[in-house]
């Protein structure tokens, strides 16, 4: 029963992580609703709307339903995110824009419209995805690595302004998981003859090969819970294989030459 009276909004729900935590949670008897920017919610164990997190007020009507149905919302999960990569040199600003248009102004975006419901009630828990990315600036994935720190910089400055109002944050940092977000990579275009083409092709190899190898988005589900009945939720978890976690406390600890030898080494650049 007191599943029932959790509220549920996740950005992105229509395939991938946000799909299997969606359907988890609904699983287990929450009230969730997943947004994609069609809402179609064929076949799937929870609602779907229709809201595109560039949108302020596709994300406010989407908000409104939520409201008019429930009353309430009780967890946001900040999930809709796009990939990119590319040599700096090669980046499309347009791209670039249209990155940090979903990965954080579409974050900023979204909590923006659920805080006034949240502050009413006293309560609330706001979850964001980032990446294991946030960490470091990796070969070609300067862009998205700098979105998901980004987010993470954001996710603290949260945490510390809506304590005061019963209301928490956090953010989830997965490495490489098996979702679609290989095919929906935004990837520069090459010329055959530049500098970085033998590098990007095989550094892009191993984004995918992370991907396609990754973890299974099975194991987020039962995290997403643990973090809602939590009495105190830590500012960050992160969920990936021994040598992601290893990298971030190597480039801790070693110094710079050699945790920047050690990644080129990995990428044969």
């Amino acid at each position: 029963m007191w599943a029932m009276s959790k509220v549920i909004l996740i950005t992105g729900a229509s395939t991938g992580l946000g799909e299997s935590i969606a359907t988890y949670l609904a699983q287990r008897g929450y009230t969730v609703y997943g947004t994609s920017r069609q809402g179609d919610g064929t076949g799937k164990p929870y609602a779907m709307l229709a809201m595109d997190v560039t949108s302020a007020d596709s994300i406010q009507q989407g908000i409104e339903q939520i409201r008019q149905r429930e009353g309430r919302l009780d967890v946001l999960i900040n999930n809709a995110g796009l990939g990119i990569a590319a040599p700096i040199e090669l980046l499309s600003l347009t791209d670039v824009q249209r990155v940090f248009d979903t990965n954080v102004s579409g974050v900023i975006r979204t909590i923006q419209a659920v805080l006034p419901m949240m502050r009413q009630q006293r309560s609330g828990l706001i979850i964001n995805i980032s990446s294991i990315a946030a960490e470091a600036g990796l070969p070609y994935r300067g862009a998205y690595s700098a979105s998901k720190a980004a987010l993470e910089r954001l996710t603290e400055a949260l945490r510390l302004e809506v304590a005061p109002f019963g209301i928490q944050a956090c953010s989830i940092q997965p490495g490489g998981t098996r979702t679609d977000i290989n095919k929906n990579r935004l990837r520069a275009e090459i010329p055959a003859d530049s500098v970085y083409k033998a590098t990007f092709d095989r550094t892009y190899e191993l984004i995918d090969q992370s991907v396609s190898e990754g973890i299974d988005p099975a194991v987020f589900g039962p995290l997403v819970e643990s973090i809602i009945k939590a009495e105190h939720v830590q500012r960050l978890y992160r969920v990936g294989k021994p040598l992601e976690k290893v990298s971030v406390l190597l480039k801790r600890i070693l110094p710079v030459k050699v945790y920047e030898r050690m990644i080129r080494k990995h990428y044969e650049m």
